[in-house]
């Protein structure tokens, strides 16, 4: 499979909703609504789906020309995600190929062999529905790339628990974009997150701050709006001292850890590291197990309450602010007992409701409201 006639247009609904005006999102949303999706469906579903009704899913600003795959690769991390992508194959009328990621597991080898077993029926599918085999020099080396990307995002979020912290939570979150873009496997990119890694390294021997005026660590965990309104929801606890500097989602996603006993957080070693090079599609595969599997704490659903805690003492916050979005069942599942979890460790934490595709379920003046009183709170501690 020529990976140069197969480039990924992003990751599908996630892919779409990184970058929304308002407006649209409203759009998108009674679009899908119309057609009788309605708010008990994945909010990212319903902007994606009306997307497509209205015709604009796809389409090229720059050209007017809808770009039209030709098969859909799912990598299943949520349900919304998975009927997203049969909708969308259906009224396309081409391919759906899923692989599972599962959030649960009890014998670490099943999970495994089930995962490597799906990567390799999803190949030989590929190869039936684009006439063609697939080259396994460029899936090692798209693998190397992958592994050199998130090895490098790793090793950022680990600087962040440098006081004052290098980088703002938006900084991760416009590195994070990659990974919905679908795009870590590709060179350039690996090359570009070095040189990120570099930049930051140099940031923290400099003792340069992502704010300057930094008196207050906080976490954002769970969905931020994909709209205009992402970067007042990230700016606003600044003008009490206070900067979002990082969350499981950032780290986990991008990233993959090592977490000791003690609950500190490492970088694991991958076989390049170890004097083994990857150097065949069995091997291949087996690097990926372990990375989504074994080292991305995002993926371990039922641990991600104890995730959260040991992320919040091993960055030193001073507070963790939870998202609860309406609209995304598999990002807010487990952030209420997070929040227990978190504050019966005597770290303080307050919640508030949003959705990350529907600007009516976010109350931006219940949210600075507030803000301004836990960061009160926090600074009177």
């Amino acid at each position: 499979m020529d990976a140069s006639n197969l480039e990924p247009r992003g990751k599908g609904s996630f892919s779409f909703r990184s970058s929304l005006p308002q407006r649209a999102a409203r759009m998108f949303n009674q679009a899908a609504e119309a057609k009788g999706y309605g708010r008990d469906c994945c909010s990212t579903l319903r902007i994606a789906l009306g997307a497509h009704f209205m015709g604009t899913f796809g389409l090229d600003a720059t050209t007017g020309k809808h770009l039209h795959p030709d098969v859909i690769v799912n990598v299943i991390i949520c349900q919304g995600q998975v009927k997203s992508h049969q909708l969308h194959a259906e009224y396309l009328g081409i391919p759906n190929i899923n692989i599972e990621l599962p959030f649960y597991f009890q014998s670490h080898e099943i999970a495994k062999k089930h995962f490597i077993d799906q990567c390799h029926q999803a190949v030989e599918k590929l190869e039936k529905t684009l006439g063609r085999k697939c080259d396994d020099e460029k899936l090692v080396e798209g693998t190397k790339n992958e592994l050199r990307t998130r090895l490098s995002m790793t090793r950022i979020a680990l600087l962040q628990r440098t006081v004052p912290a290098p980088l703002k939570q938006r900084h991760l979150g416009s590195l994070m974009a990659f990974q919905l873009r679908g795009v870590t496997h590709r060179c350039d990119v690996a090359d570009f997150f070095e040189l990120a890694l570099e930049e930051v390294k140099q940031r923290t021997e400099d003792g340069i701050a992502a704010f300057e005026n930094e008196e207050l660590r906080l976490f954002h965990e769970g969905s931020l709006p994909w709209y205009a309104k992402i970067g007042d929801v990230l700016r606003y606890p600044e003008r009490h001292g206070g900067v979002y500097m990082g969350s499981l989602n950032n780290f986990g996603i991008g990233g993959c850890f090592v977490i000791d006993e003690q609950g500190h957080w490492g970088v694991p070693q991958f076989p390049s590291e170890k004097g083994h090079e990857i150097k065949s599609r069995d091997e291949a595969f087996e690097a990926l197990a372990k990375v989504f599997l074994r080292y991305s704490p995002f993926y371990q659903l039922f641990q991600r309450p104890e995730l959260r805690l040991s992320a919040a003492k091993d960055w030193e916050v001073d507070g963790v602010v939870f998202a609860l979005d309406r609209g995304c069942v598999g990002i807010t599942s487990g952030l209420f007992e997070s929040a227990l979890v978190v504050k019966k460790a005597g770290i303080r934490a307050t919640c508030y409701e949003t959705s990350s595709t529907y600007p009516p379920d976010f109350d931006e003046k219940g949210y600075q409201r507030l803000m301004d009183m836990f960061l009160e709170t926090l600074r009177t501690r």
